[in-house]
């Protein structure tokens, strides 16, 4: 279990809460119980009821979840082992399990905590969603998920009790977060609540496959060791809390940003999954429970405009797909593999494929040539491009082929990594040959580090000339370098990308500031356009390093970085300059401007401060601020630079958490 689970160490726990954790949160021994109980095939419907009825609200709560309509009983029952002849052992199991993290902790909060309606509806949509999708997939213990479903996010209530930072502030700012939540925990509190479910999980004896399946909803898996079923189980969660989310039942009142780790879906078959039943037994569940824990199912109107919300904040994040690329930073250029047929000399995959399109058709005589990419999750391939010529149409645009209800030579092609030639011998191909308007066609698969990414596809569908074997070993050469060089390309782009960018908090690095300072110091003289730089710099830094460590200073320039690009428009440079320095090049932006932005940015900062105050006692989070402003009498961004810093320090020397202009 310890070289599968990550767990934070105690002295990480006591960074980030205030109680002792022997004392946290308080209910441990009561769930622990309850999960050896309902683990354990051997229970007796007596030892359920024993444990149960040792405490009076959860009797209260359990007789009367047994005694509503949504069981219909015939007579009403006054005893848990009464409710267990009627309903069963593992109906009853898993009613007390709800009703028994409830009542110790969901109900036993603080003043100011965060929202608990909201929190309690979503465990149970999970609990619920998660059992459902294990009876679709005939996973062996459905019971199993209901229980992880509901337990997943515990953390978030030992955070809320027992968090030095409250986490009732941080829900109010999670809605400006520009990343996952979890991400925003760390950042912020310290901790994500996964890690800090997994870490008291595996410390009260939670089943194994529980503990993981806690810690790995929100991130990937795919490296541990697990056997199919364990894998499977964390699937499910996954799965199940992702669709909570996008059915707007989320544990708080913020549209988060929704991601499905991909090996939810090469475990989980999603396209056999009845997803309308799965919902509507969500929703039957929920609603006939959600008297007994005091809140209010969403209306249908309601409901409709939690959709609208989650597909919105979903529209947002998609949409970045359509911002202008920016330019690049310097145009240096690199030699890649090249084809046999065509010299790649592009690092661009939209042109590294139009190449090798083109090279195709003229050095092996096809008439059409065109990219086949797998179209997730859907288990289909899609037409994503096709060589355009005055007599080929752009019909093919789109369309798709379907891997998965007939074996056809697509299959094969994919399976085995070898050319395959579609004739219409196989189910599945002849529906294909007909929409292409030929008799054959040749499927090649393209790579990239061993993994088929793409399959090229070629015909004769103007000719109507049969496909020669014997090009078969020479095409699949072609397919070798079209992957390498699509493989160097991403590299390229990612190296490229580090190369200009800080390693520790993502922010672009001095050298990249000061090409892109250097090309709007350009314009501002040239076109006189308004041009200000703002330094920035962390009050009292050092300290922070003495007093928590290295690690913390670090998290805190992750947090200014991350508030500087959160506040900072599309067209401004944000970098780091230099150990707690950092610089925003604001373009097109006037003095008065500049002053409200930097004021925006310290009072978001010293808010900040206020919220980490536990978390780092004795030393506010603040930062001082210079700026300066392009003038016709600057000669160099040299100069402008040189402004602000000593406008910078101007700020500092008045009493720090300043903005001083120059």
């Amino acid at each position: 279990m310890d070289n599968i689970l990550s767990l934070p160490s105690d002295s990480d726990i006591k960074k980030v809460l205030k109680r002792d954790d022997k004392e946290v949160p308080g209910f441990a021994q009561v769930m622990a119980k309850m999960l050896t109980v309902c683990n354990d095939p051997n229970t007796s419907i007596e030892d359920v009821a024993k444990l149960v009825e040792t405490d009076p609200g959860i009797t209260a709560k359990v007789l009367g979840i047994v005694n509503s309509s949504f069981f219909s009983l015939r007579s009403k029952v006054s005893a848990i082992s009464e409710a267990v002849l009627f309903l069963g052992i593992d109906e009853i199991k898993k009613i007390c399990l709800g009703a028994t993290f409830f009542q110790k902790m969901v109900k036993s909060g603080q003043e100011n905590q965060f929202d608990r309606t909201f929190f309690w509806r979503h465990c149970l949509c999970v609990a619920s969603l998660s059992q459902a999708i294990a009876d679709e997939i005939g996973y062996s213990r459905p019971e199993d998920a209901y229980t992880a479903g509901l337990l997943h996010d515990f953390g978030k209530i030992v955070l809320d009790r027992s968090g030095r930072v409250n986490y009732a502030d941080f829900c109010k700012k999670a809605d400006t977060c520009t990343g996952p939540l979890v991400d925003a925990e760390r950042d912020i509190i310290g901790i994500r609540h996964d890690d800090l479910g997994a870490y008291y999980g595996d410390r009260w004896g939670f089943p194994p496959k529980l503990c993981l399946a806690i810690q790995y909803h929100h991130r990937r898996f795919s490296h541990l060791d697990l056997c199919k079923e364990d894998m499977q189980f964390i699937c499910i969660v996954c799965l199940a809390d992702f669709l909570a989310w996008t059915q707007g039942m989320g544990s708080m009142d913020v549209i988060s940003h929704l991601a499905l780790q991909p090996e939810v879906e090469k475990n989980i078959r999603l396209d056999r999954i009845n997803f309308e039943a799965v919902i509507q037994k969500m929703d039957e569940e929920i609603k006939n429970t959600a008297e007994f824990y005091e809140f209010k199912f969403p209306s249908s109107d309601q409901y409709r405009a939690n959709l609208l919300k989650a597909n919105l904040r979903l529209s947002s994040i998609n949409s970045r797909c359509f911002a202008p690329r920016e330019k690049e930073v310097h145009g240096e250029k690199r030699s890649v593999t090249t084809s046999i047929t065509a010299p790649h000399s592009s690092l661009e995959p939209p042109k590294i494929l139009s190449a090798t399109l083109k090279a195709i058709c003229q050095d092996f005589g096809f008439d059409r040539v065109y990219i086949l990419r797998a179209a997730s999750p859907l288990r289909r391939l899609q037409v994503t491009k096709c060589l355009k010529q005055d007599s080929f149409s752009d019909q093919l645009a789109s369309y798709y082929i379907s891997i998965d209800t007939a074996d056809n030579g697509f299959l094969q092609c994919l399976r085995n990594k070898e050319p395959v030639v579609i004739n219409g011998s196989l189910p599945g191909e002849k529906e294909v040959l007909e929409r292409f308007s030929v008799s054959q066609m040749l499927v090649v698969p393209f790579f990239s580090h061993d993994k088929v990414i793409g399959l090229l596809g070629m015909d004769h569908a103007v000719s109507g000339k049969k496909i020669e074997p014997g090009l078969f070993s020479s095409i699949a050469v072609v397919a070798n370098e079209l992957g390498l060089a699509l493989e160097n390309a991403s590299t390229y782009k990612k190296a490229k990308a580090a190369s200009l960018h800080d390693a520790l908090t993502g922010l672009l690095n001095r050298i990249a500031v000061d090409r892109l300072l250097k090309r709007s110091f350009l314009k501002a003289v040239n076109k006189n356009i308004a041009l200000c730089i703002a330094m920035i710099d962390v009050d009292h830094f050092k300290k922070f390093n003495d007093m928590f460590g290295h690690q913390e200073g670090d998290n805190v320039l992750r947090l200014i970085a991350n508030t500087l690009k959160k506040m900072s428009r599309p067209t401004d440079h944000v970098g780091r300059y230099g150990g707690e320095e950092f610089i925003v090049v604001l373009n097109d932006t006037v003095p008065a401007q500049a002053v409200v932005y930097a004021e925006r940015i310290r009072k978001e900062i010293e808010h900040l401060g206020h919220l980490l105050s536990d978390r780092f006692p004795g030393l506010g989070l603040t930062v001082s601020i210079g700026i300066s402003c392009f003038k016709s009498d600057i000669k160099n961004y040299d100069t402008l630079v040189s402004k602000a810093d000593k406008a910078l320090y101007k700020a500092k020397d008045a009493g720090r958490n300043r903005v001083v202009s120059a």
